[in-house]
């Protein structure tokens, strides 16, 4: 298949060029900076033939759109371009450039003809890791596709924002078919996600091989249509027992409704404790609609 991806110098998505064009497949890759010497020397040399690599900020329309009309024939886009964090950045430039880059995908992905397109969302869209301290509060656990949602920050009000652009545009186009990938926070292995696990974000994270794995599958996949969302977590939480120095009870291996309850206690409701009944170390979103839906399963 030929793929266009955009965003591909960040973490995500150099991972998911590489997880491309290991499988064959030809991409365009795109990036508002220039894709790393180390990302593109790892590259096989026959690998490198079926690649084409451009500079170009996706806020700006035209510039996809030109990339887009010389690609020719493509099979589907994968959409990680954008602000990943509304940290440093003024909030309106964080909101601005992800939800026009993102209508900017969408539109022109449908003008010609680009029918399966895969984006990338977050966890935070449910509102969480960059929530302002006392306005965090979890409705329901584990957390679904459906789950109450309370985005407050740039950056989740903007995934929120992108998700109903793709409802709209799917509306609009028949045909057209969008996955929301609701990524947690993505490392390359377990061993790095401890280091960096808080409880801000419930303890969670994805791999970046997995995060891979569900776009491929997002564009893919068949048996579902239209616009739908999907949680992409690890099944188990990450956590050791004192990497995150703001946590209650550092140093001590606790399983996860005891974390929740160190760390959440008045700020959460909901809770359906047979979740964990047969893992108590199981995380708190429920994954398995990418699972039945993508065929999707976490690596790593």
């Amino acid at each position: 298949m030929h793929i266009i991806l955009t965003g591909a110098a960040g973490i995500v998505g150099s991972h998911t060029l590489k997880y491309l064009l290991a499988r064959g497949h030809s991409v365009d890759a795109i990036d508002i900076v220039p894709i790393a010497p180390t990302v593109l020397d790892a590259i096989p040399k026959e690998a490198s033939e079926r690649l084409r690599t451009h500079v170009a900020d996706l806020v700006d329309l035209s510039k996809f759109e030109a990339i887009v009309k010389a690609a020719g024939h493509v099979d589907g886009v994968i959409h990680n371009g954008g602000i990943p964090n509304p940290l440093n950045n003024d909030p309106r430039v964080v909101y601005n450039t992800n939800v026009t880059s993102n209508y900017n995908v969408l539109q022109t992905c449908a003008k010609y003809g680009i029918f399966r397109i895969a984006q990338a969302s977050s966890v935070n869209a449910y509102g969480m890791s960059f929530t302002p301290e006392g306005h965090k509060f979890w409705d329901e656990l584990p957390m679904n596709e459906q789950s109450p949602a309370r985005p407050e920050d740039p950056y989740a009000t903007s995934k929120i924002a992108c998700e109903e652009q793709a409802n709209a545009i799917c509306r609009f186009y028949n045909g057209m078919r969008i996955a929301s990938l609701r990524y947690h926070a993505c490392w390359p292995d377990y061993e790095t996600a401890t280091q960096c696990a808080r409880y801000q974000s419930l303890f969670g994270w994805v791999s970046l091989e997995s995060c891979a794995s569900a776009a491929l599958a997002a564009i893919t996949s068949e048996g579902w249509d239209k616009h739908e969302v999907f949680n992409l977590v690890a099944p188990e939480i990450c956590w050791e027992g004192g990497k995150d120095p703001e946590s209650r009870f550092n140093g001590e291996m606790l399983d996860s409704l005891a974390l929740l309850e160190a760390n959440w206690q008045g700020r959460y409701s909901g809770v359906d404790k047979s979740w964990w009944a047969s893992n108590p170390r199981r995380g708190f979103w429920d994954c398995t609609k990418a699972e039945r839906l993508l065929q999707w399963k976490h690596e790593g």
